[in-house]
């Protein structure tokens, strides 16, 4: 099966339909409309099986009855899919929002935790890690603004907005920095600092990320913390490389 991230069948996939009510789907989108027979005769499924999945279909709203006799059925336009989907999504992360992450929060955390991220997992971790800021947020950051995913550009101005202080040190360069990607109030500096970058989330956990390989260009390796001393810690050398940058 094509399991390309934009194939048929991934997308489906993502859109909630399981294996086999993907290929029925897509049979049915090719042919317009088809009966029962005419599905069995495009895919290895039994009758029993078809009958189950296109119920399945018909439920989900996918798919709807067009006659009765012969068994004759027409796929629902994918964009309702997506809506549909699009809902459900916002629903759960709303009931998350309301019940799960209270108790997620409501913890009290006296351990470390650890998590080490490559690539472009260690901008999506700092992203995550933006989301959390109550208070404030200090970051290196190796890139300059222009390099900075677009998500973790909207949490940063997220973050701003909803009040927390958010210090930036970017480095040295001939370059001009460009910050129309971080509209918000920030604090922005410039100074001579390492090919790697530091990011502080309220005093609590940080994040350290770096190429993975000094000849390598593209690699990069980062270690997530939560561990208060080692986040007040890198503070202190924040607040010493900050103090020493350049302000804009």
């Amino acid at each position: 099966m094509d399991a390309t991230p934009h194939s048929p069948d991934a997308v489906l996939h993502t859109l909630g339909l399981s294996s086999g009510e993907a290929e029925v789907y897509r049979l049915l989108l090719r042919a317009g409309e088809a009966s029962v027979g005419d599905v069995s005769r495009g895919c290895s499924f039994s009758r029993a099986r078809i009958y189950g999945i296109l119920d399945n279909l018909v439920a989900c709203g996918a798919v709807h009855q067009v006659s009765p006799h012969p068994r004759t059925y027409a796929p629902e336009n994918p964009r309702r899919l997506a809506e549909l989907r699009l809902r459900e999504v916002e629903a759960a992360c709303a009931a998350a929002e309301e019940t799960l992450i209270p108790l997620y929060e409501a913890q009290e955390r006296t351990y470390t935790e650890s998590v080490t991220v490559h690539d472009m997992g260690v901008f999506q971790q700092v992203e995550e890690m933006c989301l959390r800021a109550t208070e404030s947020i200090d970051g290196i950051a190796a890139f300059l603004p222009s390099a900075i995913p677009d998500s973790l550009c909207r949490a940063l101005a997220s973050a701003s907005r909803a009040g927390v202080r958010v210090r930036l040190l970017f480095p040295l360069g001939d370059t001009p920095l460009n910050l129309t990607r971080l509209p918000g109030k920030y604090e922005i500096r410039r100074a001579a600092t390492p090919a790697a970058g530091m990011f502080i989330i309220d005093q609590a956990e940080l994040l350290i990320g770096g190429l993975e390989k000094p000849e390598s260009a593209t690699h990069l390796l980062g270690l997530w913390l939560h561990h208060e001393e080692l986040a007040r810690l890198s503070g202190q050398i924040f607040e010493t490389l900050f103090a020493a940058g350049k302000p804009l």
